[in-house]
């Protein structure tokens, strides 16, 4: 192995190609977390260069990771692999063809061919395939055509070609490819330096400014340029490079070690980029998600809960690569295709849990996942959904998960073992079969653990009559339980489709009932519940108020209605659910007066639907 530190310009004007291996990650470097700070400091040292005529200490770019394809041969192009640093030798050839265009676009001719010779060899160079070794740089296969068209191609030839990702004045829109948003960057940033002060393209002030960005990068911007030997473990010094700083994604590991074993093995590489990690090459996957405390990019929790479905065991999500390398090991794939097969056989199950379409049994139960921010359930949904069981027992089972989840919301119980409950379970349905009867199993086994025991009919009808939900339960995922109520009484007779969005929770007897809401024996109590009454008073005042926030007391209103209705008598509040075209409401109008007997009463109807909507076991 040898290392040593090279000016940017040493580095790309020699007679070589970096051929970014198939298994690297596309271009992600983006102008608000890395390019902004770039210019900033070429701008520094061009500023320094203009005011000195000389920059006092070069720029340490970090680490550039190479190892070489062959030994040299007279005659050919020697090609070197780029193992680590392809985010910064990416975005150094975008930069170098931006300047190199505005100089073309300012007639600043020895300028754009000196940069021309960096990111492209002469007609002079012998060449074996000129289409292909013409280019230094061979980008990703995702990133590589684009890349190809804004080296060859003039900006405006760029704007043509690709329309979707300009507006019409010519400005870049923001989902447009990152190489093309950083070579627009670079481009804009670089025209402003140069212009400042108002200076026209004749002006030689103009030519000076360029001439100084293009040799600040070329001179001045070095990286620590470390080439292996074949012998060398590319995979494990890429690993001890990548342990500081900003954090590779544990996928960005899985799939460098992936690809490095089929290299190694003689597999096709192209065929397994294609054929399987291409699912993964899409901008969904690089989203960021948070769970709990921790965010990370949404293709790492997919593979924890790939892991979980395939083992049946948590997984540390700090140890995601190590977990991931363990795997392999135990399973023993013959060869990288079995491997990803696996890997990639969940895709289309994440996909609907994250961004659930349609109406479909996996669709619905995302939605409630969803609001109640419970993807420590997916590990069992993934063992369900890609089983051979028959639909309706996947769709049986997808409810259950649901009625699990809510149930135990409204009785009260804790969700801080649904990490094990899911994965335990996620391990019994493989080694048992995905079967109603085996889930039924898994949950017999824990009735009487209220850690993670699935609430019977009985403790259902109980929390929904006496245990205070809108205290308890967050709004939004209070909503959904009202919103499926909802669904569930309504028949052929009603108004069908779906809600209007925004609607608020309404307490039909309010929490501030004294004023507007006698008791029951005709006594108005006092606002403060305390002044002046006696026995019999305080036991129907706490009664009242033990029932203000149970689910029979609790119905759906828009918001400008629920602040009309506020803490008036029941009578003005019948003007507003009437409006409100809601069956549960309609149900309510039914009544005369509104009281703790109708609560109950409401309170009995309501669970009679609900047992329905969230089934037991």
């Amino acid at each position: 192995m040898d290392a040593k530190p090279l000016a940017l310009g040493k580095i790309v004007s020699e007679r070589q190609r970096f051929i970014v291996p198939i298994y690297q990650r596309t271009y992600s470097w983006t102008v608000k977390d890395q390019l902004d700070a770039l210019f900033d400091q070429i701008e520094d040292k061009a500023n320094e260069r203009l005011t000195t005529g000389k920059v006092q200490f070069s720029h340490y770019m970090g680490a550039l990771l190479l190892i070489p394809e062959s030994d040299p041969v007279f005659g050919k192009i020697q090609n070197f692999d780029v193992v680590d640093g392809q985010q910064r030798l990416t975005t150094f050839h975008l930069c170098f063809a931006a300047l190199r265009d505005i100089a073309r676009d300012y007639k600043f001719d020895a300028i754009a061919a000196q940069l021309t010779d960096l990111i492209v060899h002469g007609d002079g160079v012998p060449m074996e395939n000129k289409k292909v070794e013409r280019y230094k740089l061979q980008p990703s296969p995702y990133d590589r055509v684009l890349f190809r068209d804004i080296v060859d191609l003039t900006w405006r030839d760029l704007q043509k070609k690709y329309p979707d990702h300009f507006f019409k004045n010519g400005k870049i829109r923001s989902e447009a490819p990152l190489p093309l948003q950083a070579y627009w960057f670079f481009w804009e940033k670089a025209e402003e330096f140069i212009t400042q002060e108002g200076k026209d393209k004749e002006s030689p002030e103009v030519e000076k400014r360029l001439l100084a960005l293009s040799t600040v990068l070329f001179e001045d911007f070095r990286l620590i340029v470390i080439t292996l030997a074949k012998d060398d473990d590319a995979q494990v010094i890429f690993q001890t490079l990548n342990s500081g700083g900003k954090p590779l994604a544990a996928m960005d590991l899985v799939r460098n070690d992936i690809f490095h074993r089929a290299a190694r093995a003689n597999e096709d590489q192209e065929a397994l980029l294609e054929g399987h990690w291409s699912v993964f090459e899409t901008p969904f996957w690089k989203a960021e998600q948070t769970q709990g405390r921790i965010k990370k990019p949404r293709i790492d929790f997919y593979l924890a809960h790939t892991l979980a479905a395939e083992q049946g065991k948590t997984i540390s999500l700090g140890e995601l690569y190590s977990e991931y390398k363990g795997f392999v090991a135990g399973r023993g794939f013959t060869s990288a295709a079995d491997e990803l097969s696996v890997l990639k056989r969940y895709v289309p199950t994440y996909s609907i849990l994250v961004e659930p379409t349609g109406d479909s049994a996996l669709a619905r139960l995302s939605r409630r996942l969803n609001v109640f921010d419970m993807s420590t359930a997916y590990p069992a949904v993934l063992v369900i959904d890609g089983s051979e069981a028959e639909s309706e027992t996947k769709e049986a089972l997808f409810d259950l998960i649901a009625s699990y989840v809510v149930r135990r919301a409204l009785c009260h119980l804790t969700p801080k073992n649904y990490n094990k409950v899911f994965t335990d379970l996620a391990a019994q349905l493989r080694s048992g079969g995905v079967t109603i009867e085996n889930f039924r199993a898994y949950f017999d086994s824990k009735k009487d653990a209220d850690t993670s025991r699935f609430p019977s009919d009985a403790d259902l009808k109980a929390a929904i009559r006496t245990l205070p939900q809108y205290s308890w339960i967050p709004q939004n995922r209070l909503r959904l339980i009202l919103e499926e109520l909802e669904f569930a009484s309504r028949n052929k007779f009603n108004i069908n489709g779906s809600l209007q969005d925004g609607l608020t929770i309404e307490h039909l007897l309010p929490q501030e009932w004294p004023e507007h809401w006698p008791l029951s024996d005709g006594r108005s109590a006092p606002r403060d519940r305390t002044t002046g009454i006696d026995e019999d008073m305080r036991a129907a005042i706490v009664a009242r108020d033990a029932l203000v926030h149970t689910l029979g007391n609790l119905s759906l209103l828009t918001p400008p209605a629920n602040t009309v209705a506020s803490n008036y008598a029941f009578e003005t509040k019948r003007e507003r659910l009437k409006d409100s075209l809601l069956n549960m409401n309609a149900i309510i109008l039914k009544e005369e007066a509104w009281d703790e007997g109708r609560i109950g009463a409401r309170a009995d109807y309501l669970t009679s639907l609900a047992v329905k909507i969230w089934p037991g076991v």
